[in-house]
């Protein structure tokens, strides 16, 4: 009788497909778990890859809080941040738009586990510049019109001549430039827009997180077009002040 040794009938290679099994994996949970605390989901809106370390660290170093709070990563590209008090979470949210390295960071309030496929962070905050009004409209009106179009007006200002609105912009949604609002007499008016530190967006489609040679809704020869004559251009950059 064959004596089978100390491999107990397995082959060498055999042996070491046992010991690539035996590899652990950490696979992060499809839960995003709330604990209790404020917490908030955040993401990048952007497809360019950016270290997490340097994103963290630009969060704890622009957000003056009382406390400390901690930033987890919960998946690809996407963040909990947990707060040890709700003034803190509500300064964060209230100073929105936030930006990391001209991409915008879409934030919102996690108050219970969920799922991380069914988190849709697509709209975040913007201060819009409203005008040149015509003298004949009153613009307390007109500011609340225009805000309905974008669903909702979360606040205006009116100082002097310049009105602004702060509405939740869709950022899968070309940028609109203006309205045409009609006037008493039959015509119609112009009204452009401008938007507060808007950074990176497209020339060409209009939306926000990538520029145009990153598109991908337009065609090379589209591109090559559109460079010559924009439908999109940094007029719709407001001033910071008004």
């Amino acid at each position: 009788m064959t004596e089978s040794g100390g491999n107990d009938g397995f082959g060498g290679d055999e042996i070491s497909l046992l010991a690539e099994e035996l590899i652990q994996l950490s696979v992060k949970s499809s839960m995003v778990e709330a604990n209790g605390k404020p917490s908030l989901i955040c993401s990048v809106w952007t497809k360019k890859s950016y270290n997490q370390d340097n994103f963290k660290a630009q969060m704890k170093s622009i957000w003056k809080t009382k406390n400390k709070f901690e930033i987890q990563s919960v998946g690809q590209n996407l963040y909990l941040i947990v707060f040890e008090l709700d003034e803190d979470s509500e300064t964060a949210m209230e100073g929105q738009h936030w930006l990391f390295r001209k991409h915008l960071i879409i934030f919102d309030r996690l108050t219970k586990s969920t799922k991380r496929d069914q988190i849709r962070l697509v709209s975040s905050p913007f201060w819009i510049k409203i005008g040149p009004c015509l003298p004949e409209f009153d613009k307390k009106d007109l500011l609340h019109a225009i805000g309905v179009t974008f669903g909702g007006v979360i606040r205006s200002e009116i100082i002097g001549e310049s009105c602004r609105l702060r509405i939740k912009l869709n950022v899968q949604k070309p940028l609109r430039r203006g309205i045409f609002v009609s006037t008493g007499n039959g015509n119609k008016c112009w009204i452009p827009f401008k938007y507060e530190k808007l950074q990176t967006f497209c020339f060409g489609c209009g939306r926000v997180g990538h520029g145009l040679h990153e598109c991908i809704e337009l065609t090379p020869a589209e591109k090559k077009r559109i460079r010559e004559d924009p439908p999109f251009s940094l007029a719709l950059e407001a001033e910071l002040n008004l």
